[in-house]
């Protein structure tokens, strides 16, 4: 018999409320895998999508690695000052407190798949 802590749990992405993040602009995450959607423990995973005009503000994650895959749309990301094109089926690592930001270019949304390991606190 299966316990609570060893139980899948499915989240759909329309049924999670957008929030615009802290340092974003234009921009709609959706908590996918978290302490709140699932209780996660050690990961966050969410859907963002920066609008045109959007961006994410440079920022930086002291205990948590962290990374994009671009689902649709182009951007540009920019980490510890170098400079990422990206596409749809790139993927960005970003690594322990570096800074970074990210912006739609191209005149459409860029939507990605986020996330973070270990959790922030």
């Amino acid at each position: 018999m299966s316990s609570e802590a060893t139980r899948g749990r499915l989240v759909h992405a329309a049924g999670q409320t957008p929030v615009c993040p802290a340092l974003h602009t234009l921009t709609d995450a959706r908590a996918l895998v978290n302490g709140k959607t699932v209780g996660a423990s050690q990961a966050e995973l969410y859907l963002v999508e920066i609008h045109p005009g959007g961006e994410g503000l440079e920022d930086s994650h002291p205990g948590c690695e962290h990374g994009f895959f671009v689902l649709s749309g182009e951007g540009e990301a920019y980490v510890e000052g170098e400079h990422f094109a990206l596409r749809p089926d790139d993927s960005l690592f970003i690594p322990k407190g570096a800074r970074h930001s990210v912006r739609p270019t191209g005149g459409q949304s860029l939507k990605m798949i986020v996330f973070m390991a270990p959790h922030r606190t």
